[in-house]
Formats: C-alpha cells, structure tokens, sequence
C-alpha cells in the first residue's frame, strides 16, 4: 500500500513536471528600426585657463592613537590588582589574579613578571623560571618588565 502510494506521488509530480515545459510560448522579438534619427552637433566650448599658480594649502598627517582595547584596559586593571596584592605579600592572590589576566591576554609580559616574582618569593624556583622564560619571550627588549625578569632569572639558583 505505501509502495503504490509513493509510485503515484512520484508519477504526478513527474506529470505536472512534463506539462511546465509544454506551457512556455516563445516571446516576441523588440521592433527593429530602419530610421536614423540626425543628432545635432552640440557646440562645446573650452573653460578659460587661468594662467596663475595653483597653491596647495600644506598638508599635516593626522596622527590617531588607537583607543585601547577593553582587553587590555581588563589586563592593566587585572595587573594593578595583582601588583597590590604581591606589596601586600600576599602571592597566592597575586598569582590567581596574574593568572586570570593570563587567560585574557597569553602575551602580557607583565604578569609574567608578576608570576615569577610571587613564585620567587614562595620559594618555588621552578615555576618562578618557567614564568620568568616566558615572560621574556614576549617583553620587548631593555624594557622594565623585561629588566625585571632578568633580575629574577639572575636572582634564581642555576
């Protein structure tokens, strides 16, 4: 029963299909005109030349400083909270906060500074140098962040 439907349903649908093409009347063609129509000449005329020098006002380029991103206003927030909290000697705080402005932004040198700095100070040298490797990695360089970063790596057992 559901076989014979479906063959119907598709025989109609082929059927109705068939009789589209056979509907189409072929459209007559545009009018063909043998005429000419005669265009007048306009008259042009040639604006006067002025003989006198053209001077451009100087041209100052406009300097624009990119607003900042509300990422990196989040990171530099994030970094002052995390700074607090390291004068505070409170590291474990520091590194959580570093580490949240870390999942913003994988190349803030600064909280890699922050990070290896309440890492040196937990004792746990390790870390403190993984960070400190880090760190460097995106600091750009004679900056104080990277400075700080060499001071701690200077400062770490070899």
């Amino acid at each position: 029963m559901k076989r014979n439907f479906s063959v119907i349903f598709l025989l109609s649908i082929v059927a109705q299909l068939g009789g589209c093409g056979s509907n189409v009347k072929p459209q007559p063609s545009a009018p063909v005109v043998d005429s000419v129509i005669p265009i007048e000449p306009s008259i042009v005329t040639t604006p006067e030349v002025s003989s006198a020098p053209i001077v451009l006002a100087p041209v100052t380029p406009q300097i624009q400083t990119p607003a900042p991103s509300p990422a990196s206003n989040a990171i530099a927030s994030l970094a002052v909270q995390a700074r607090a909290q390291y004068q505070a000697k409170n590291y474990q705080a520091a590194i959580a906060i570093a580490e949240r402005g870390l999942r913003i932004d994988r190349r803030a040198p600064e909280l890699y500074l922050l990070l290896a700095q309440s890492y040196f100070q937990l004792a746990n040298t390790p870390l403190a140098l993984q960070f400190v490797q880090q760190g460097i990695r995106y600091a750009q360089a004679g900056s104080e962040v990277a400075q700080g970063l060499l001071k701690i790596k200077d400062a770490l057992p070899h």
